[in-house]
C-alpha cells in the first residue's frame, strides 16, 4: 500500500518511520521540506503540496493545530482540492471538535472516507510503533486497514461515530494535565512536612492515589525536560477542551484552573519544553526541589 502523511513533527516522524519499517511507501507532504530529508528509505519520497497524495490509498495527518490543518486541507493546492470517492483520510492531529465536523462535513460532501484517530503515548511512543489511537468511524473503516494502524501503535479503541475519537482525546488531556499537579502537589505536601519522597511515592503507588504519573518522576527529579510532549501543545488541547466545557454548560472548576498554571508556565519560557516542566512552578511557588 502506498500511504500518503502530512505532518512531519515531533509525532509525525516517527509514525512515518514505522510505516516504513513495515514495508509500507510512505509519500509526505511536509511545510518545512527539510524535516523529512533525514529519512533514508527508497520506499519514501515527498511532494510539493498535499493535493498531490490523491494517489495514494490512504492519507494520514498528523498537524498541531486549526489553522494547520485549515492550510493543508482547505486552502489552495490543499488536500481537499483533488480528493475523490476512492480516498481514505485519517485525521491523527489533536484539534477541535468543530474543525474535525467540517472536516467530516467535507468528506461527506466529496464521498471520502474518514476517520479522526488522535493519538496519545508522545515523541516516544511514536518513534517504537507504541502508539494508543482512540477513533471516531462511521463506516468501519478501521478494521478494513488495521494493518497500517498496527504499524504504528498497538493500542486501539473505537470511541463511536467520526468526530468522538477527538472528544475522547480532549478529555484525556486534560485529565492528564490535572493528574499530573495533583500528584506533583502532594509530593509537594508530604515532602515539605517531613515525609521522605520515596516513602510518599510509595504510598501513592499502593493506594487509591495509584497513577502512571510516577512515571515522570526520573525525568522531574533529574530535571530532564526533555520534549517528548511539548507543554505548549498541552496548554493547547486544554483550552480545547475548556471551549467545549463550556459549550456542554460544565462546572468544572479544576480544569478551569489548570489552564491559570499552565499560563504561568508558559510565561517562565517553559512553551518548549516537557509538559513535565509544569513541575518547575510548583517548586518555584512552594520554594522547593523535587528531588
Amino acid at each position: 500500500m502506498k500511504i500518503g502523511f502530512i505532518g512531519l513533527g515531533t509525532m509525525g516522524k516517527g509514525m512515518v518511520q514505522n510505516l516504513l519499517k513495515n514495508n509500507f511507501e510512505v509519500v509526505a507532504y511536509n511545510r518545512t521540506r527539510s524535516k523529512g530529508e533525514d529519512i533514508k528509505s527508497e520506499n519514501f519520497s515527498m511532494v510539493d503540496f498535499p493535493k498531490n497524495l490523491v494517489d495514494c490509498d490512504m492519507i494520514f495527518i498528523c498537524v498541531s493545530n486549526d489553522n494547520s490543518l485549515q492550510e493543508v486541507l482547505f486552502n489552495e493546492k490543499g488536500l481537499f482540492e483533488s480528493l475523490t470517492s476512492k480516498s481514505v483520510l485519517v485525521d491523527s492531529s489533536t484539534t477541535s471538535i468543530d474543525m474535525t465536523q467540517k472536516i467530516l462535513d467535507q468528506c461527506n460532501k466529496l464521498g471520502v472516507k474518514f476517520i479522526d484517530a488522535p493519538v496519545t503515548g508522545g515523541r516516544i511512543g511514536a518513534e517504537t510503533g507504541n502508539l494508543f489511537f482512540m477513533y471516531g468511524d462511521s463506516n468501519n473503516i478501521f478494521e478494513k486497514y488495521k494493518l497500517v494502524f498496527e504499524a504504528m501503535g498497538n493500542r486501539f479503541k473505537k470511541c463511536g461515530d467520526a468526530t468522538y475519537g477527538q472528544r475522547a482525546k480532549l478529555a484525556l488531556n486534560v485529565t492528564q494535565s490535572m493528574l499530573l499537579e495533583s500528584y506533583l502537589e502532594g509530593v509537594t505536601l508530604a515532602v515539605k512536612n517531613g515525609v521522605p519522597i520515596e516513602t510518599i511515592m510509595y504510598i501513592f503507588e499502593n493506594s487509591f492515589a495509584q497513577t502512571k504519573m510516577s512515571g515522570t518522576m526520573p525525568k522531574i527529579r533529574d530535571k530532564n525536560f526533555k520534549q517528548n510532549f511539548k507543554l505548549g501543545l498541552m496548554r493547547k488541547d486544554i483550552g480545547l477542551a475548556q471551549r467545549e466545557i463550556e459549550k456542554l454548560n460544565l462546572n468544572l472548576p479544576f480544569a478551569k484552573k489548570i489552564s491559570e498554571i499552565y499560563d504561568e508556565a508558559i510565561n517562565q519560557g517553559y512553551i518548549e519544553k516537557d509538559f513535565t516542566v509544569i513541575s518547575r512552578i510548583i517548586e518555584r511557588n512552594n520554594n522547593f526541589i523535587i528531588n
